[in-house]
């Protein structure tokens, strides 16, 4: 009985550290910027423990930045914006997620590398939306963006290019990205408990990663009023890059 209480001893091993560096890496961005830590988190995480693991770990590790930057971004965000990404992405998290326990481990994996890939190539190329705006492009966003936060923990891509692109002040975008980030966690949590990926080695492995992110985002945090945004972006971006090529080619 004392035994369930206990950390898993098969993941007490160097997995277990660069883990925590990774998720450290990943909170440094997440304070900073509002997004980006499942970008880092995802991949590297899945090429750790697999998939099946390393996502839920990801997306459920997010519990700690979400306490810690939400009260701030409530009173900041357009929730009219918010809400039109987040309903429908909830919509389509269950969809997302039998995909994740469906496909192989390393065709997953390799598919959360790839797409963190292009994610990262395109915002550091500048590119930015060009098209409509509104309730329904908005919504569209959020249902690509739900099924890839079920199939692969990283529900921003979508919604970070949409917003990115808008004239909104770099504190409003944080603030909207902070919000449905938020959002999409609790369906997370819901739909991961519900297809049976949330076990106790799950929540032991959340536990040991949220000192490390927990000291990642408030030092990401402090920096976002000091340092430079593009000195940082450019880290940032770089960061995703190699991470995911890593994840790709191992």
């Amino acid at each position: 009985m004392i035994s369930e209480f206990q950390f898993p001893p098969e993941y007490f091993d160097i997995r277990l550290l660069l883990g925590a560096l990774a998720v450290f890496a990943a909170g440094l961005i997440r304070g900073f910027s509002g997004f980006g830590s499942a970008l880092i988190n995802a991949p590297v995480l899945s090429l750790i423990w697999g998939p099946t693991i390393g996502v839920p770990v990801a997306a459920l590790v997010e519990i700690a930045p979400a306490v810690q930057l939400t009260p701030k971004a409530i009173k900041i965000a357009h929730w009219k914006t918010v809400w039109a990404f987040s309903i429908p992405a909830l919509i389509l998290l269950p969809a997302g997620t039998f995909i994740l326990v469906s496909v192989p481990a390393d065709d997953m994996r390799r598919a959360i590398g790839a797409i963190v890939l292009v994610v990262a190539l395109i915002l550091w190329s500048g590119w930015r939306y060009r098209g409509p705006r509104g309730t329904i492009p908005s919504m569209c966003v959020g249902l690509v963006g739900g099924s890839l936060a079920g199939a692969t923990g990283v529900a921003g891509p979508p919604v970070i290019l949409y917003l990115m692109s808008s004239d909104d002040s770099p504190a409003q975008t944080r603030a909207n990205l902070i919000a449905y980030f938020t959002i999409i966690l609790f369906g997370l949590v819901a739909t991961f408990t519900l297809k049976g990926l949330v076990s106790t080695d799950i929540l032991w492995l959340i536990a040991a990663m949220l000192l490390p992110f927990i000291i990642g985002t408030a030092i990401g945090t402090r920096m976002f009023p000091l340092a430079s945004e593009r000195v940082f972006r450019n880290i940032a971006l770089a960061t995703l890059t190699v991470s995911s090529l890593y994840v790709l080619i191992a």
